[in-house]
């Protein structure tokens, strides 16, 4: 059994896949001040990768699943940022006269090797997951814009669509209130509504103010169960 934690002086005879298979079998049996203790001592990065690894499937509770493969990918990763990130600060400080500078630490480094390392990729832009309105003037306009790709652009009907189109757009980018007029008993009342009041309890407003006999009283009763604010 490889005692790592008891004795890390023996790390530096083990090898990356003696490590990855004492983590695999048993991980468990380390605790947390026996892991961070390894990263203390001098280790080769690979180690450091694999240790980190034992480390990160610990605190999810995941078994070890790491290979030496990807340990290897891992570090060939690290290693090659740390060059281009190294390069890129080299550039910016000598020009073209950068060469003999990298090469003082990286004495294999090539000429050829410059464009590429300085070559940042550029992030790809990611949009903005919107999520669908279903709120009465969103459905609203909805409707018109069918409406207007499908009348005629020559008649009337196709200006007063134009016309509602910016009339509620206008409204809709203020946040302005819906405002409703129903007339009972001869006389007319004016309900307003938060500007993103839902399309199903407009409907069931209107489907009661309707309905014959109905009262301003029962439709503000209405409203306050319905926790619509005027």
């Amino acid at each position: 059994m490889v005692q790592i934690a008891v004795e890390p002086i023996q790390l530096p005879h083990l090898t990356a896949q003696d490590l990855i298979e004492e983590f695999t079998s048993n991980l468990n049996r380390y605790s947390w001040t026996d892991l961070f203790n390894v990263l203390d001592h001098d280790i080769t990065p690979i180690v450091k990768v694999i240790v980190r690894a034992a480390i990160h499937f610990k605190e999810g509770e995941k078994p070890f699943t790491l290979t030496l493969e990807r340990a290897i990918s891992r570090v060939n990763q690290i290693q090659n940022t740390k060059r281009k990130n190294f390069v890129r600060r080299t550039f910016k400080k000598w020009g073209l006269f950068c060469m003999q500078e990298i090469t003082k630490v990286y004495p294999d480094y090539l000429e050829e090797m410059l464009p590429v390392d300085l070559l940042i990729k550029k992030k790809k832009f990611k949009a903005k997951k919107i999520k669908p309105r279903d709120d009465f003037r969103a459905r609203q306009l909805a409707k018109y814009d069918i409406a207007y790709h499908t009348t005629d652009s020559s008649s009337r009907e196709f200006n007063r669509i134009c016309e509602r189109i910016a009339s509620l757009t206008h409204a809709d980018i203020k946040k302005a209130a819906i405002h409703l007029v129903v007339t009972l008993s001869g006389e007319k009342h004016l309900y307003c509504f938060p500007w993103n009041t839902g399309e199903k309890e407009i409907k069931e407003f209107h489907s009661l103010a309707n309905k014959a006999g109905i009262t301003h009283d029962q439709l503000s009763q209405y409203r306050i169960c319905k926790a619509i604010r005027f």
